[in-house]
C-alpha cells in the first residue's frame, strides 16, 4: 500500500509537521518582545536622523503639524471693574483652535554620549477649522501691570525726588531771576561808586536821595553823617547768625540780605522804645552803621565830643549809648538807596529785584539773565527760554511747569544735548554754557542757597531740601510736601488712620538713609524688600549685614527701626502708610496710567493674548521709549514671532537636549537639558539667586520624551512645572494593548507667576500678589506595553488667577479663592496606518496560531509550508480512510 494511501500515516504527517510548528511558533513569538527592544532601541534618533551621523533630518520629523484648543474667561464688565472696582463678571469663550507647526533642526549629535541636540521653533496659526474666530475679544487682567506697579515703585520714589530736586531748582532759579541777579548788578553798582573813597559820597548821595523822597520827614530828623565812611557795610558785614555767609553790600547776595530785614521804623522813638527788636537797630549794627551818642563833655567846641557809654544790657559793663536819630536817617538813607537800585525798573537805573520775571518783557528778562550770569542774552527769544509751555502738559522753558507743578521743563532743557539746545532755543555756545551751568547746579545739588536769607544757618542744596521735607517741614515755603511722611499735613489725621499722631520731625540724616541707604526707597531693590515685606509679613531670607542667605525676620515696627538706622514707632507708622497708600496704590499706578497709558485690565483678541502684544511700559525700560514697536513685546505662549508685530522674534526657538538610546546612562528619549541647563527655565538656579532662593530650582531629570520606562517617569508640562507619571492599568488603543498611565499639576501648589514674569523681574517674581496665577493640569497618556512608546494621550491645562485681597496672599488658597483664566485642551493618537503595522509586529507577531500570517520575517513563511503540508496531509488521510472503509 502507497504511503500516501495510508490514513495512519498522513496522520502522523499532518500531526508532525503541527509539531514541528510549535516549536517555531515558540520561537517567533518569543522573539518579539527582544526584536520590539532591538527596534525601538535608538528610536530617538532613528525617528529624527535621516543619516547614521545625523547631519540630516527626517523630513516628517522635522516639520510637524498638530493642533490644540484655547478657551478663555472673558470679564464682561471690564469698564466698571476699571471705574468702580466692582467685582469682575466672567464669561467662557471657546474653543479656539490653533495648528502649531514644529520646525526642528538637528544642532549637534554626540554617538559616544547618546544624545542629539536640536532647536525647536513653534508657529501657531489659528485653524481654518476653528469654532471660534481667534479674533474675538477678551478682556482680562493685564498680568503686567501690577508687577510693573511693585518694580516701578522703586524708580517712582526716585522719580519723586528728583521731581522735588526739580521743583526746588526752578523756584531757586525763580528766585535768581528775581533777587539773586538784582542783587548781583546791585553790588557790581554800589561797587563803581564807592570805588574812590570808603562809601562817604554814596552815603551823601543816599542821604540827599531820601530827603528829596521824604522832604517832610527830613525836616525832622538830622542831617546823615557819613564823614566815616561805610567800610564795614560794604565789605565787612558777616551774617549774625553764620559767620561762613558774607552779607557786605559788595557781596551778590549782599544786598538781598540788607533790604530782606525789613523797611526801617517811621521815627526814632519807634526806635528808641524797642531797640532790641527795632529792624534799624538790627541793620545798622550789622552792618556797622550805629551812631553812638555824643556828648560836649566840656563845652567846648573846639574839642571832640565823647561817646555817652551805659550799661545798656546789664551785664555790668558800659555801651554805648546810639543816637537814634542819627541812626535812623542813616538807616532810611542806605535803605532807600540800596532799594532803589535791586528794585528799581531798568528804564529808572534800577535792577528790578523783588519782581518776578515777566513774560511779556522779552528784554528785561534778557537783562535779568544778563545781571545773573554776566552773557548777553540780546536777541534771544528769552521768555520762551524761561517760560515756554509753563501749565500745559508739555512744559519746556526754565521755570516752567505744568498745572499739577509735577512736570518740569528744566527737566527738557537738560536732556537734551548741547547742539539740539542751541537751536531749539536759539542760543550761541556761551549762551548754552551759562545757562546749562545755572541750571544744573541746582538739579544736581553743586549750587546752595544762602539759609540765613530764610532765618537759618547754613546752606540748603537740592539733595538737602530732598531730606529736610521728606521727614519734616518744607524749610523755605513751611507746610509739608505730599510725597512726604507727612504726606501734605494728612498724618496725624483720620484720613490716614493716624488721628492723634504727632508729626514726624526726622532728623535729615535718617531720612536720606531710608531714600539712598543701602536698602534706599529709591532703589528697585530697597523699594522691592520694602514692598515684599508689607505684601507678606515677612522680609526675604537674606542676612542685611552680608546679604547673603539668612532666616527671614517678621516685618514689624521692630524689623523696619532695625532695618533704617533706629528711626521711632511714629515714622515707621507714617512709612508704611507712605509707601503703600500714596505711593504704591495711587501714584505708581497713576503713573503708570497717565505716562503710558498702561491700564490694570487689557482688552484683545485672543491672538494677541497667545501670542503678542504691546507694553508701553517695557518698551520704555528697554529703549526709553514707550512706543517702541521693536522692544516691550509679552505673550503667554512663544510663538516664532510676536502677534501683529511685523515679524519680530520671540526669542531663537528653543535648544533640546535629549537620550537617543544608544547610552546606558539615560533613559530613550528623556529630556537631558533645555537650552544647555537640566533645569526648568523658570525654576532655575538663576531665578533661586534673583529671588533670595524663594524660588527654588526644579530639573529635567526623567522627562519622557515619548516613551515611559514604567519607573520614575516624568513629564514636562509645557514647560510650566514637572510632573509624576503613575501607570494604573492596562487597555487598548487600536487593537494595540497599552499601559495607561496619567500624571497631574495640583494648582494650589502651583503658583506660575515667576514663569510669567521671568528673572528679571528679580524679588517681584516671589512678591505676593505681584501676578497671582496658578496651573493645574490632568494628562492622561498611552503606552505600547513592550517598547513603552507613547501612543495616545490628552491634556487639560488651566490657568487660574487668586481674587482674594492682596494683603490675604500670604497663604496658600483654596479653589474656592481661585477662578479660571485660560485653559489649553490638546490630544494625539497613533494614526490608523502606524497603528496597524503596530499591531501587526507587535500584537499579532505574540499570537501563537496567527503570527505568521502578515509575513514580517522570512518563517513566516516556513511556518506557512508546515501548515500548508499539515493540512494536505489531514486531507490526504481523510481519502485514505474513505478507500480503506469502502
Amino acid at each position: 500500500m502507497s504511503m500516501l494511501n495510508n490514513s495512519k500515516m498522513m496522520l502522523g504527517a499532518a500531526l508532525a509537521l503541527l509539531v514541528l510548528s510549535a516549536p517555531l511558533s515558540m520561537m517567533s513569538t518569543a522573539g518579539v518582545e527582544a526584536a520590539v527592544e532591538e527596534n525601538f532601541e535608538t528610536f530617538t534618533k532613528d525617528n529624527a536622523c535621516a543619516n547614521d551621523d545625523c547631519t540630516e533630518a527626517e523630513s516628517d520629523w522635522a516639520s510637524s503639524t498638530s493642533q490644540r484648543d484655547y478657551y478663555a474667561w472673558n470679564i464682561t464688565n471690564v469698564d466698571d471693574v476699571m471705574a468702580t472696582n466692582a467685582a469682575p463678571m466672567y464669561q467662557k469663550v471657546g474653543p479656539f483652535t490653533y495648528d502649531i507647526t514644529h520646525t526642528r533642526t538637528i544642532v549637534d549629535y554626540n554617538e559616544s554620549a547618546g544624545t542629539m541636540t536640536y532647536n525647536q521653533v513653534k508657529s501657531f496659526e489659528c485653524a481654518e477649522d476653528s469654532e471660534v474666530s481667534c479674533d474675538t475679544p477678551v478682556s482680562q487682567l493685564n498680568i503686567a501691570f501690577r508687577a510693573q506697579t511693585i518694580g516701578a515703585t522703586g524708580l517712582a520714589v526716585n522719580g519723586i525726588m528728583e521731581a522735588t530736586k526739580a521743583g526746588f531748582a526752578v523756584g531757586m532759579m525763580g528766585q535768581d531771576l528775581n533777587t539773586t541777579q538784582a542783587g548781583v548788578a546791585t553790588a557790581a553798582d554800589i561797587a563803581a561808586d564807592t570805588s574812590s573813597d570808603s562809601g562817604q559820597a554814596f552815603g551823601t548821595n543816599a542821604y540827599l536821595t531820601w530827603a528829596a523822597m521824604n522832604p517832610v520827614d527830613a525836616l525832622t530828623l538830622p542831617a546823615a553823617d557819613f564823614s566815616q565812611g561805610i567800610e564795614t557795610a560794604l565789605s565787612g558785614t558777616m551774617h549774625p547768625f553764620d559767620a561762613n555767609f558774607n552779607i557786605s553790600l559788595l557781596q551778590p547776595l549782599g544786598s538781598v540780605a540788607f533790604l530782606g530785614l525789613g523797611d526801617p521804623e517811621d521815627d526814632w522813638i519807634a526806635v528808641a522804645s524797642d531797640p532790641l527788636n527795632s529792624t534799624t537797630m538790627q541793620r545798622a549794627t550789622t552792618y556797622g552803621y550805629v551812631a553812638p551818642m555824643m556828648i560836649d563833655h566840656d563845652a567846648d567846641s573846639g574839642t571832640p565830643d565823647i561817646v555817652v557809654m551805659m550799661d545798656l544790657d546789664g551785664d555790668g559793663t558800659d555801651d554805648e549809648v546810639p543816637d537814634f536819630n542819627q541812626t535812623l536817617v542813616r538807616d532810611k538813607a542806605l535803605h532807600t538807596k540800596v532799594g532803589l537800585i535791586f528794585s528799581a525798573p531798568a528804564l529808572l537805573g534800577g535792577h528790578s529785584g523783588n519782581s518776578d520775571v515777566d513774560p511779556s518783557d522779552n528784554d528785561g528778562s534778557a537783562d535779568r539773565m544778563e545781571n545773573l550770569l554776566g552773557v548777553s542774552f540780546d536777541g534771544v527769544n528769552v521768555t520762551n527760554l524761561l517760560t515756554a509751555g509753563h501749565l500745559t502738559d508739555n512744559p519746556t522753558g526754565l521755570i516752567a511747569t505744568n498745572a499739577a507743578g509735577t512736570g518740569f521743563g528744566i527737566a527738557t532743557f537738560l536732556g537734551l544735548d548741547a547742539g539740539t539746545a542751541m537751536s531749539t532755543y536759539g542760543l550761541t555756545m556761551e549762551q548754552y554754557g551759562a545757562t546749562a551751568g545755572w541750571a544744573a547746579g541746582w538739579v544736581t545739588s553743586v549750587t546752595s542757597v544762602q539759609l540765613g536769607l530764610l532765618g537759618g544757618i547754613g546752606t540748603m542744596n537740592a539733595a538737602q531740601f530732598v531730606n529736610i521735607t521728606f521727614g519734616g517741614e518744607d524749610p523755605i515755603n513751611g507746610g509739608y510736601l505730599t510725597n512726604s511722611l507727612n504726606m501734605g499735613g494728612l498724618w496725624g489725621t483720620a484720613l490716614t488712620g493716624s488721628s492723634g499722631a504727632p508729626a514726624v520731625d526726622l532728623d535729615p540724616a535718617l531720612a536720606g538713609n531710608i531714600l539712598y541707604g543701602d536698602l534706599g526707597l529709591t532703589t528697585s531693590t530697597g523699594a522691592g524688600l520694602f514692598l515684599y515685606g508689607e505684601l507678606s509679613g515677612m522680609t526675604p531670607p537674606i542676612d542685611f549685614t552680608t546679604m547673603g542667605p539668612g532666616t527671614p525676620m517678621t516685618w514689624n515696627t521692630s524689623t523696619i527701626s532695625m532695618l533704617y538706622g533706629g528711626i521711632d514707632a511714629n515714622t515707621i507708622g507714617a512709612l508704611r502708610t507712605l509707601m503703600m497708600g500714596p505711593i504704591f496704590g495711587d501714584f505708581v499706578p497713576g503713573f503708570l496710567q497717565d505716562s503710558f497709558g498702561s491700564t490694570p485690565y487689557l482688552t484683545q483678541s485672543v491672538s494677541s493674548w497667545l501670542f503678542g502684544w504691546h507694553d508701553p511700559v517695557s518698551a520704555f525700560l528697554a529703549s526709553g521709549n514707550p512706543m517702541d514697536m521693536s522692544v516691550g513685546w509679552s505673550s503667554l505662549e512663544t510663538n516664532e514671532t510676536y502677534y501683529g508685530s511685523d515679524e519680530i522674534a520671540n526669542g531663537d526657538g528653543t535648544n533640546y537636549t535629549v537620550c537617543t538610546g544608544e547610552s546606558s546612562s539615560c533613559d530613550l528619549g528623556e529630556t537631558l537639558l533645555e537650552d544647555g541647563s537640566p533645569e526648568l527655565p523658570w525654576r532655575s538656579t538663576e531665578m533661586m539667586m534673583a529671588t533670595f532662593g524663594l524660588v527654588s530650582v526644579e530639573y529635567l531629570n526623567g522627562t519622557t520624551g515619548g516613551f515611559l520606562t514604567g519607573s520614575g517617569d516624568k513629564v514636562d508640562v509645557s514647560g510650566y512645572a514637572i510632573a509624576d507619571i503613575t501607570c494604573s492599568g492596562t487597555s487598548e488603543v487600536k487593537n494595540i494593548p497599552v499601559d495607561t498611565c496619567s500624571a497631574s499639576v495640583d494648582p494650589l501648589n502651583r503658583l506660575i507667576q515667576a514663569k510669567l514674569l521671568g528673572v528679571g523681574a528679580g524679588l517681584v517674581a516671589a512678591t505676593p500678589s505681584a501676578l497671582p496665577v496658578y496651573l493645574g493640569s490632568d494628562i492622561s497618556m498611552s503606552s505600547e506595553e513592550l517598547s513603552g512608546l507613547i501612543i495616545a494621550g490628552e491634556s487639560t491645562t488651566t490657568f487660574y488667577l487668586d481674587t482674594r485681597d492682596a494683603s490675604l496672599m500670604t497663604t496658600t488658597p483654596t479653589m474656592d479663592n481661585l477662578t479660571k483664566v485660560f485653559e489649553i485642551k490638546s490630544s494625539s493618537m497613533i494614526d490608523d496606518d502606524d497603528a496597524e503595522d503596530m499591531e501587526s509586529a507587535i500584537v499579532q507577531n505574540q499570537n501563537g496560531l496567527s503570527y505568521w500570517t502578515n509575513f514580517d520575517v522570512p518563517t513566516d513563511y516556513i511556518a506557512l509550508l508546515l501548515y500548508l503540508g499539515a493540512v494536505a496531509c489531514l486531507v490526504l488521510a481523510a481519502v485514505a480512510m474513505n478507500k480503506e472503509e469502502e
